[in-house]
Order: structure tokens, then sequence, then C-alpha cells
């Protein structure tokens, strides 16, 4: 179950968030608007299934990306392994057309651009006659030294993505501990437009604070490109 929902956020993934946000929001409505303290009624399903839906929708297009960049990292370093491994088929005097037939069933598929670039290494080489081999091993090279900056921009970023991640929980972490200390958090927020406005502007704000973070997040990777 896990291996498909994973594969389905993977490369469905607005299938995956609209099927989520309408399983929680059903959930959500159903527990707020009937059963929670004996249901507080039409308006707190609907603003309850409302909140779940955004939520789950976005946790999945997190989740989603984060599958994507982990891809693409692994792509990256399984083609730089592959054409160092073709250089050294290459230096040991393989036929090219043979090394890179050879070579192709590990070429992973999220490598693209890789692939171009080796294409277009492989036809300088043939054309100018360069060393294929120590084109291709420069091209490893380069491309391990690209995943290692990559690597670098992570980890300053890390501390970036950590506080999305925890400005995302708190709320709802904070709802669940009024729960627990008897404060009644879900009808206040739901029962009436005085909560269901309470929720909604701190849904701005925190759709603001994320927007903040994405830019910080994408000026570092800017930075370190």
């Amino acid at each position: 179950m896990t291996a498909v929902t994973r594969a389905l956020v993977a490369h469905r993934p607005k299938t995956a968030a609209a099927c989520a946000a309408l399983i929680a929001a059903a959930a959500a409505a159903w527990l707020a608007g009937y059963r929670h303290n004996g249901g507080l009624g039409l308006l707190a399903a609907a603003g309850a299934g409302a909140v779940a839906a955004v939520y789950t929708a976005a946790a999945v297009t997190a989740w989603h990306r984060a599958l994507h960049r982990k891809r693409h990292r692994e792509a990256g370093r399984a083609a730089a392994d592959t054409i160092a491994y073709l250089a050294a088929d290459l230096a040991a005097g393989t036929d090219p057309a043979r090394a890179v037939a050879a070579a192709e069933p590990d070429w992973p598929t999220e490598a693209a651009a890789t692939a171009k670039r080796l294409r277009a290494a492989l036809r300088i080489a043939a054309e100018l006659g360069a060393p294929a081999a120590e084109l291709c091993r420069r091209l490893a090279e380069h491309l391990r030294e690209d995943e290692q900056a990559a690597a670098r921009t992570r980890a300053q970023t890390a501390s970036i993505r950590a506080t999305a991640a925890l400005l995302i929980a708190l709320p709802a972490a904070g709802v669940a501990l009024g729960e627990a200390l008897g404060v009644d958090a879900v009808a206040f927020l739901f029962a009436g437009p005085a909560g269901l406005g309470a929720a909604a502007a701190a849904m701005g704000l925190q759709g603001m604070g994320l927007a903040w973070t994405g830019l910080l997040i994408r000026s570092v990777d800017a930075g370190g490109a």
C-alpha cells in the first residue's frame, strides 16, 4: 500500500492530492459537523472540510516535490557513475558505439539533460578527433562536482526547510493542545464567523510565510548554482 501511494504521489500528484483532499475533507466535515460535542452544525462541517482539504492537498504536493527532488538526485548520481564506467570502457579500447549501447540500459530516465551533454561530448570527439574517454571522464567529474555543490546548498537551506515544516505543523499542534486542555478550539474555529475568519487569516499568513521561505531557498539555490 505504501509503495502504491508513493508511486501515485510521484507520478500522478494532482490525482493523489485531489483524492487525499476529498477524503480528508469528508472525514473532517463529519467529525466537526456531526461528532464533535454532539455536532457543531453545517457551517462547522463546511469550514473544517475546507481547511482539511487545503492542508492535505498542500502536504501531498510537498511530498511530491520531495520525491521529485530525490529522484533527480539519484538520477544525477547514477548518470555520473554510468559515464565514468563508459569512460573506462573507452579508455580500454572499446568501440564507442558498443560502449554506449552497453551503457544505455543503466541510464536513468530522469537524466535527459545529462544525456544531451553526453551526446554532445561524443559528437565533439567524433568530429574533432578528441579522446572520447577523456571527455567522458571530465563530464563525470563535472557532474559529481555539481552534486557536491547541490549537497552543500541543501545543507545551507536545511534550517529554512525545517522552519517551513514547523510553520505548517504548529497550528495543528496548537489546536490539538487546546482540545487536550479542554479549551474546545475546534468549536471556536469552525462554529462561528469569528473563528472561521481567524482560521482564514491564519492560513493566509501561513501562505505568506511559506512563499517567503520559498524565496529564501530559491535565492540560496541561485547563489550556489
